[in-house]
């Protein structure tokens, strides 16, 4: 895995467009204030696009604050490990249940696998 300065231009879009309705405003605004101590966000490459796995508050406070890049993780994988990464983040950071992540996604309008 390698951390890089992302140009936000080079994230899927789609993803974060559907995500924006869920951001949580007070996490938001937490990051405004200490995006540079955060961890980085976390992409996969897949077929040469960059699809945000872990990150779409942070991203949403680089954009707020007029950057153009974002730390990131970038690792390799398909939709279907960049998923499971996000329900294995989101079951350890929250709790929920396998089925319950997978409906969150699915709500957002993401395609949970192919």
């Amino acid at each position: 895995m390698q951390v890089v300065d992302l140009p936000l231009s080079e994230l899927v879009q789609d993803s974060i467009e559907l995500s924006r309705p869920y951001l949580d405003p007070e996490r938001v605004s937490y990051y405004l204030e200490h995006l540079d101590e955060s961890t980085p966000v976390v992409v996969f490459t897949i077929n040469g696009h960059m699809l945000l796995a872990d990150g779409h508050h942070r991203v949403a406070a680089a954009e707020q604050l007029g950057r153009s890049t974002v730390r990131a993780e970038v690792r390799e994988g398909g939709r279907r490990e960049a998923l499971q990464f996000a329900i294995d983040l989101a079951q350890r950071q929250r709790g929920l249940s396998r089925q319950e992540i997978i409906e969150a996604i699915a709500r957002r309008g993401a395609r949970p696998a192919e």
